[in-house]
């Protein structure tokens, strides 16, 4: 008989993979290709490579990069060094000046007292020239009193004479004798005396007025004199006391002048201790700045550019999703494999129960032989029993080999695929070792980098720690200096005070004058020099106010990054929320599954589920070319602002200030604007202001992704799922 075989066709290997058979591990992007069964899995990856680049990692040539002025602390630190270095030289510069001028005030000082003492000699001796002239007034007198007297005399013999020629003129004229001759004679003699007479009385008026003018002149001297006298008296007085006085301010001065000279060398004691602290602290903070350049060049050395950084990072992302399709096919030839086995054992079976099916029909063919045997043993042979029972060998000969040959041919091909399988398998777990290697390797390096960028930012404290005290010091030092500054300028005021005083003893001499003149002139180059130091002291205070700006603007920008800080962890938790609602929506799809696994018409489960993931995978690539557009957007904005904030400033450098002639704008096109921008992103998808200054940096970590309803190539089409 005819062996008795299956009684349906075996059934065709689906090659859909069955439920559980993918990778739960696929990153978001792929959550759409994971079968028909949704699972309660992690569907966002938490190893996530940073957005943020590591140390190092900035393009120096972008275009972006002009727009930013340097802000390398260590170049930074160097430079107020420098500048208070340079502030210190000043100082010294300034305070020889000073101890120069100080010096030549006091040599000018004792010129002065010098030439006081000089004119308090001139006039003494002023005084005894006039002595001398007054003696020599007295002896003038003396004569003229004796000319007076003798003067005198000779009248008082001219009037006896003048009696006793009367008296002859009386006796001649009561002598009548000589009457002609005598009146002759007489009135000759009358004449001569009376001539005589005229002239001594001419003379004696003369000399009388010679003396009236002589006493008015000797008077007049004698009252000049006593002038002169009282005048040099209260002069010499005055000088002498002016001279005591000077001698006193000058002893004063002097010690004032030794005390105030102790007291610079002390302070140049002091500020040449200071300076030996300042130039050790500077050549301690030179070694440390050489140290943290080395250290810096050498991780920047270290470092990889921001292209290198993004280009690894693609390449990153690209293995990871190489990786990922590669686990993703190793999962389902895994899954082909077991039903290959499957199949195999099937087969087996099958095998086995045709083996035992076929032992059991030559069983039976030997049963019947044996019966017919017996049954026709004393009957004749026939030919046409003969030849039945060579066709049905035949056949059942036929048939058999046919079925060895089939299931040789299966075994066959079995084993061709099985190790075609094997040999697919370790090919693709040997590619996913090696692309996990590669991105542990990226991943300790980036670890490698992160821990250099955290000694550097220690580094970069201290250092600022260090500049602070440096500064501290600075300010001793400045106050230091302006004490003593107060000191000097109280012993100037002291000075000015004597300079008057002076003045006022010499104010009476043109010479006095130009010297005052002089003085004054020479104050006026005090002053200016003094206004120039006090305009050097209010540009070291603007300096300070510039210096005191610029450490508001770090504690801003730290301010900033603080609020930044904070909207990553508001970030965190919304991303939390969300993950919890997706896990709340897996739990409803996985019903959904239950309710769809209910259904016994596959091609309509198929087609469900396929629309499912049409759906979802271009609700994803919308919502992801919003994201984008509305990042592009973001950055754009955050561009032209601060563009325009460069322009509106006026404390921008020279270097980075953008030209004003022609400016190229980038318009947002119009069919996304902000408010479109706003409604195209769901309220979890909602960017913090503080993150749009960084939107520009993530928009080269997106992985390029093609457009709705292309397959990339290895993965699974819906013919293939059919």
């Amino acid at each position: 008989m005819f062996p008795r075989g299956p009684r349906f066709p075996a059934a065709k290997a689906p090659e859909v993979p069955g439920p559980g058979a993918y990778n739960p591990q696929d990153p978001d992007y792929d959550a759409y290709k994971r079968g028909a069964f949704l699972e309660k899995t992690n569907r966002f990856d938490k190893d996530k490579p940073s957005d943020v680049p590591g140390p190092g990692a900035y393009d120096a040539d972008s275009a972006a990069a002009q727009n930013k002025p340097p802000a390398v602390k260590a170049q930074g630190a160097t430079d107020r060094l420098l500048v208070l270095q340079r502030k210190l030289e000043e100082l010294e510069r300034v305070h020889v000046e000073e101890k120069k001028a100080h010096h030549l005030e006091q040599e000018r000082l004792k010129l002065e007292l010098n030439r006081a003492q000089r004119t308090a000699a001139e006039a003494t001796e002023r005084a005894e020239k006039l002595k001398k002239q007054n003696d020599a007034l007295d002896a003038r007198v003396q004569e003229l009193k004796k000319t007076n007297t003798n003067d005198q005399a000779e009248l008082r013999e001219l009037r006896v004479r003048l009696r006793t020629s009367e008296h002859e003129r009386t006796q001649l004229a009561s002598k009548h004798n000589d009457a002609g001759e005598a009146r002759k004679a007489l009135q000759a003699a009358e004449t001569r005396r009376k001539e005589e007479l005229r002239e001594r009385d001419r003379k004696i008026a003369e000399l009388e007025r010679t003396l009236s003018m002589e006493r008015k002149k000797r008077e007049a001297a004698e009252a000049k004199w006593q002038e002169a006298k009282s005048k040099t008296d209260d002069r010499v007085q005055e000088a002498r006391a002016a001279a005591q006085d000077l001698e006193l301010q000058l002893q004063e001065t002097q010690q004032e002048a030794q005390a105030a000279q102790l007291a610079l060398q002390e302070l140049e004691a002091r500020v040449e201790d200071t300076e030996e602290e300042l130039l050790t602290k500077l050549e301690q903070h030179r070694m440390m700045l050489a140290r943290v350049a080395e250290e810096y060049g050498r991780l920047a050395s270290t470092s990889i550019a921001l292209s290198v950084h993004q280009r690894i990072k693609q390449e990153v992302v690209a293995l990871q999703l190489r990786s990922n399709r590669l686990e993703r096919k190793l999962a389902n030839s895994e899954g082909q494999v077991i039903e290959l086995a499957n199949l195999i054992r099937q087969v087996k079976d099958e095998n086995a129960f045709l083996s035992s099916q076929l032992c059991e029909a030559r069983d039976e063919a030997d049963t019947y032989r044996h019966a017919l045997r017996d049954s026709i043993q004393p009957l004749p042979p026939h030919e046409g029993f003969h030849d039945l029972h060579d066709d049905l060998v035949t056949v059942s000969q036929s048939q058999l080999t046919c079925e060895i040959e089939k299931a040789a041919a299966i075994q066959t091909d079995l084993a061709v695929r099985g190790t075609y399988d094997r040999l697919k398998r370790d090919s693709l777990a040997f590619q996913s070792s090696v692309l996990v290697k590669a991105l542990d390797d990226s991943l300790v390096q980036l670890d490698q980098r992160a821990k250099d960028l955290i000694v550097a930012e220690a580094a970069q404290a201290q250092l600022s720690e260090s500049l602070q005290r440096v500064q501290a010091d600075h300010a001793e030092a400045q106050r230091m200096l302006a004490e003593l500054t107060a000191s000097l300028a109280e012993a100037k005021a002291h000075e000015e005070s004597h300079k008057k005083q002076l003045e006022a003893v010499k104010a009476e001499s043109l010479a006095e004058v130009a010297r005052a003149e002089q003085n004054l002139q020479r104050e006026k180059e005090a002053a200016q020099r003094l206004s120039a130091a006090v305009h050097k002291a209010k540009q070291a205070e603007q300096f300070l106010r510039s210096e005191v700006e610029q450490l508001s603007s770090d504690l801003a920008e730290a301010e900033k990054y603080e609020e930044a800080y904070n909207n990553l962890l508001q970030e965190v938790d919304a991303l939390v929320l969300r993950n919890a609602l997706a896990e709340e929506e897996a739990q409803r799809l996985s019903k959904y599954n239950a309710e769809i696994l209910g259904h016994h018409n596959p091609a309509q489960r198929i087609m469900y589920v396929d629309r499912i993931r049409r759906e979802l995978h271009e609700t994803k690539q919308k919502l992801l070319l919003s994201t984008r557009d509305c990042e592009a957007a973001i950055a754009d904005n955050e561009e032209l602002r601060h563009e325009l904030e460069l322009y509106k400033s006026v404390g921008v450098p020279h270097e980075i200030k953008p030209r004003t002639t022609i400016t190229r704008v980038g318009r947002v096109p119009a069919l996304l604007s902000d408010s479109d921008l706003r409604t195209s992103l769901p309220s979890g998808h909602a960017l913090p202001p503080s993150a749009s200054s960084s939107a520009a940096s993530r928009l080269t970590s997106v992985p390029e992704l093609p457009s709705a309803g292309l397959c990339i190539d290895g993965e699974m089409t819906l013919d293939e799922i059919m």
